[in-house]
């Protein structure tokens, strides 16, 4: 049964690789963390400008540690400095030569589905460095976007929340208050407060700068 659903799974990661690279993303796929990490040393010179979004994938990888050891890595994560100091680093990551990140979900269409409280992430993926890599676990394969809406309510955001000691009402009840959506409508319109971290939603699907975004899925689970 294990091997029957380890096939299963490979026609599905081929599946999401094939219609990444239709719609214009490098696809590539890594057996494990270890791969992945060797596949970003090689891909990202030790001597270029890096940035990344917030990542525990990234860090279950090791890529943060290369990054941060290895690059120009610009580093709006480290500990004491300011929300204007922050801004200004935010910045910044519009010129890095490579921006890296991990994914909420990535649906069997080719389609790389996001959530942000900041959008300091969606918005460097959208426009900004030359070359951008998302590394993925096989966990955060969804078959459709609706799929994707769920996976963000009831696994990412609490998760994500908790982690960042967020004071939001996802992290206190562990789940998305919002237990359901209109099929018609698929945001979320739950009253969530100020601290919530899903306000921007952004899709990728077709890329017009063929091959900028990078997509490496990982044959473990990695992050949330």
């Amino acid at each position: 049964m294990e091997a029957n659903k380890h096939r299963a799974m490979e026609m599905r990661i081929a599946k999401v690789l094939r219609n990444l690279e239709a719609n214009r993303m490098k696809a590539v796929y890594a057996e494990t963390a270890e791969d992945a990490l060797r596949l970003v040393r090689e891909l990202v010179p030790s001597s270029c400008m890096t940035g990344s979004g917030g990542s525990v994938t990234l860090a279950q990888c090791g890529i943060m540690d290369y990054l941060r050891s290895q690059t120009n890595y610009i580093d709006r994560y480290e500990k004491g400095i300011d929300e204007a100091e922050v801004r200004r680093r935010d910045g910044l990551v519009f010129l890095c030569d490579w921006f890296l990140c991990s994914a909420n979900a990535i649906t069997e269409h080719g389609e790389i589905y996001q959530v942000d409280g900041r959008s300091n992430r969606i918005s460097a993926l959208c426009f900004g460095p030359e070359h951008v890599i998302i590394v993925a676990g096989i966990n955060k394969i969804v078959p459709n976007l609706r799929a994707a809406v769920e996976r963000v309510k009831h696994i990412a955001a609490p998760a994500n929340c908790i982690r960042l000691d967020i004071d939001s009402v996802c992290a206190k009840a562990g789940v998305c208050i919002q237990q359901g959506f209109d099929e018609s409508d698929l945001m979320c319109h739950a009253d969530c407060g100020d601290a919530t971290i899903c306000c921007n939603t952004l899709i990728m699907k077709r890329q017009r700068v063929k091959d900028r975004i990078t997509v490496i899925i990982v044959g473990e689970e990695l992050g949330y």
